[in-house]
């Protein structure tokens, strides 16, 4: 007898949730299938129904990181009035992630260099995730009428990624505080320039 579709959603969301919890925790490299049935309280036959491989887990896991991450950076961005505040405040975003107590450093930098596969559909999503966040980082600038804006979105990436390993190595938040001020200095450069459209609240 099939099970209900409600309680079926409900053992995907906590395999996922378990999985997340343990593959960012312990790395995925080690963690078992096992593991992750009896974190999340499943039946083998259950999580199989689900996913067809500890594969499809990963690649799922990282795709909901992805948009829990995008939805945080676009909510922080829209909280903005002005180009500046809205660019600073991603960076103040990524200070409450870095903050947070359970920071093991970027899942998607992570999952990449773990898995060491660049055609694994994990390491595609991480990826597409960082491309994303560059297009975001655009659209302001790009908005804004900042030249260049492609090449500010990619210094911005940089300096997230950057103060992102320095405070998972360093086990310091301070990295933040310095990729803020670069971004800065960044805004401020990209302001004094000559521009063809230039938003009248930048």
């Amino acid at each position: 007898m099939a099970r209900p579709t409600g309680s079926l959603s409900s053992a995907r969301l906590r395999i996922l949730s378990c999985a997340s919890d343990l593959f960012y925790r312990k790395g995925i490299n080690h963690v078992g299938i096992n593991e992750i049935i009896d974190a999340s309280d499943v039946a083998k036959m259950t999580l199989y129904h689900h996913f067809k491989s500890k594969h499809d887990i990963i690649a799922a896991v990282l795709d909901a990181r992805r948009a829990q991450r995008l939805e945080g950076i676009q909510a922080a961005m829209a909280s903005a009035r002005t180009p500046r505040l809205k660019v600073l405040a991603a960076f103040d975003y990524l200070a409450k992630i870095i903050n947070d107590s359970s920071f093991r450093g970027c899942a998607f930098i992570n999952a990449t260099v773990e898995l060491a596969e660049p055609t694994h559909p994990a390491a595609l999503i991480s990826t597409q995730h960082k491309q994303r966040m560059i297009d975001e980082f655009e659209y302001v600038a790009a908005r804004a009428g900042w030249p260049n804006p492609r090449l500010f979105a990619l210094q911005c990436q940089l300096l997230w990624d950057g103060a992102t390993a320095a405070a998972q190595i360093n086990y310091d938040p301070a990295p933040v505080q310095a990729a803020r001020h670069a971004v800065e200095t960044l805004i401020r450069a990209a302001q004094s320039e000559p521009m063809k459209i230039r938003s009248t609240d930048a």
